[in-house]
């Protein structure tokens, strides 16, 4: 499921969106999704790094990121992660 978001963006993120659109020839709004993908990619990579180390238990990360057990998963699969 998609959701719309819409926001207020720091001056710098903002000049960064308009520099990648323009290169990439992007919509701003595929610019956005894919900053905010890569950012909770960083997140998913470093809970697994801290359920690696046995700081959080498995449920602890599926309770964080809002997934079931199973979704997190196929979510560690798919980012080829140790689960």
């Amino acid at each position: 499921m998609a959701v719309s978001v819409q926001t207020v963006l720091d001056e710098r993120i903002a000049r960064y969106i308009n520099r990648v659109k323009e290169q990439s020839h992007a919509t701003e709004a595929a610019v956005v999704r894919d900053l905010v993908e890569g950012g909770y990619d960083e997140v998913v990579r470093q809970l697994n790094a801290r359920y690696q180390r046995g700081e959080l238990t498995f449920r602890s990360v599926a309770a964080e990121l809002g997934l079931s057990l199973r979704e997190l998963y196929d979510l560690f699969e798919q980012k080829g992660l140790p689960a």
